[in-house]
Formats: C-alpha cells, sequence, structure tokens
C-alpha cells in the first residue's frame, strides 16, 4: 500500500466515522433522541447482515425476486464526499461494481462535491477511499469512480447485470432499489415503473434526499438504473417535492461499459 493510499483510506475511515458521529448527535436534537440513537446502535454490520439474509431467503420471494433482492442488498453503499474549499457535505448512494478486475461506485453526480482525495464509499464500520473518478456527467446525472476491493460487500458484474431496455422497461413492471433516503438505513424498498419523461424513468416508490444514487433492479436481478431526484408538483399554493414518484436514470444512458473502458 502506497502512502497516497494509506492517506486515503484513513481519510475515508475518519469521514465515515464523523458521519456516523453527526447522525448520532445532530439528530436526536431534532425531537428524536431515543427512537434514531437506538436505531442506529441496533444497525451494526451483523445485525445488517443477519436482517437482510433472513428477508432474501423468505419463501414469499421468487427466485428471480430473490436475485434482484440480494444484488440491490449487496451492492449498496453509501457514498460520502467533502469539499475542503466550502466545507460542503454530501451523503448519498451508489452502487458497487466489478468489470475486468476492479471496482467501481456508480452513483449520482450532483452528490460529488469535492475532488477524489475527499471521497469515499462506506457500508457499516467499512470505508475505501476514492482511487480515481473515472467518469462525471453533470448533465445526466452520474459518477463512476473506482476504489479498493470491499469485503463486506458484494459487486454487481459489468455488464452481466445491466437490464436490456426491450425487456426491462416496461410500465407496472416491479422494481426493487436499497439506499439511505433521509440518511437512514439502508433500507430496501419496492415499487414499480410508473411512466417515463423524455429520456429518464418515473417509478412510483418512495425516496428522500440520501436515496440518491442508489441501484434500481427489476425483477431479474439487472440493473435498469440509478435514482435520480423526486419529482415535484406545482399547486396553488407553490411547488411541492412528489417523495413517491422517483426519476431515474436509464443505464443505457450511462453505458457503463464505454466509461469502464476508457
Amino acid at each position: 500500500m502506497t502512502k497516497k493510499t494509506k492517506r486515503h483510506l484513513e481519510f475515508a475511515l475518519w469521514f465515515n466515522s464523523v458521519f456516523t458521529f453527526v447522525l448520532k448527535i445532530i439528530l436526536p436534537v431534532l425531537g428524536i433522541v431515543i427512537l434514531i440513537s437506538g436505531f442506529i446502535d441496533y444497525l451494526n454490520v451483523t445485525t445488517q447482515q443477519r436482517v437482510y439474509e433472513y428477508e432474501v431467503t423468505s419463501t414469499q420471494y421468487s427466485l428471480s425476486e430473490k436475485q434482484a433482492l440480494d444484488r440491490s442488498v449487496g451492492s449498496n453503499v453509501r457514498v460520502l464526499s467533502l469539499n475542503k474549499e466550502t466545507l460542503g457535505f454530501s451523503a448519498l448512494s451508489g452502487v458497487y461494481m466489478r468489470y475486468r478486475g476492479n471496482y467501481y461506485i456508480l452513483t449520482s453526480a450532483h452528490g460529488i462535491v469535492g475532488e477524489c482525495d475527499t471521497l469515499a464509499a462506506s457500508y457499516g464500520q467499512e470505508a475505501v477511499p476514492c482511487e480515481e473518478i473515472v467518469a462525471i456527467d453533470r448533465e445526466t446525472d452520474y459518477a463512476i469512480f473506482r476504489v479498493p476491493e470491499m469485503q463486506s460487500r458484494t459487486p454487481i458484474r459489468i455488464p452481466q447485470a445491466l437490464a436490456r431496455w426491450q425487456k426491462s422497461y416496461n410500465l407496472l413492471d416491479k422494481v426493487y432499489y436499497t439506499g439511505y433516503p433521509n440518511s437512514i438505513g439502508p433500507t430496501t424498498w419496492t415499487g414499480t415503473i410508473a411512466g417515463f419523461s423524455g429520456d429518464y424513468i418515473v417509478i412510483q416508490s418512495y425516496a428522500w434526499s440520501g436515496a440518491s444514487g442508489s441501484g434500481v433492479f427489476d425483477e431479474n436481478g439487472e440493473l435498469i438504473g440509478i435514482i435520480m431526484a423526486n419529482d415535484v408538483g406545482r399547486t396553488e399554493f407553490g411547488y411541492q417535492v412528489l417523495n413517491n414518484f422517483i426519476i431515474v436514470v436509464p443505464v443505457w444512458r450511462i453505458d457503463l461499459p464505454s466509461n469502464l473502458s476508457e
């Protein structure tokens, strides 16, 4: 391990511990001391894995649904980004991927507020630093950065896990995602494809700030896209966030194999 990589790893671990500390100290001030502190203490790595293991092996799911849940839960990470000049901080979700022996995180570009040296991915007590920002497209709203291998996560394999739009982009098809809406989680949600808006998918589910970058999987466990934002509606009283209508960037807009081959 080089000195630079060691520094990045130390920063990632510090970054993750600071974020966890903020969740434990700041949120209780907002009036949810017992609920949040107890919930976070409960969600340690061992408990998360045990709970998810129980869920994804439930007999209520078909084999394809189990694969979808396995991939959604196993590949999810929290992404932490810091701007050293403004001290701006962002926490969102991401997808852990493998391509040709390297490991990457796919997430939303709007949550990347700094450079690679202040960017990290984490899950539970494990955190890994950004080694290189491979691609960032702020217009389409996605970012890809390379990381070391994570021991607590299972990467989806590219391109095998990518959905084919002819089969996976149909109205009312069931979808799944795992992320950190409102910085709580990870939590796993289901929903359906409600429609399309230009080149984007609209799904009916639930999301909030922090869920951006979560991978959205179809019933076959194939990645169809990542969460970009909630839709916004306008009423006579002004604008309102529609937290049950979610805009998704489809994988064909991201073109992962081409980005990762550059």
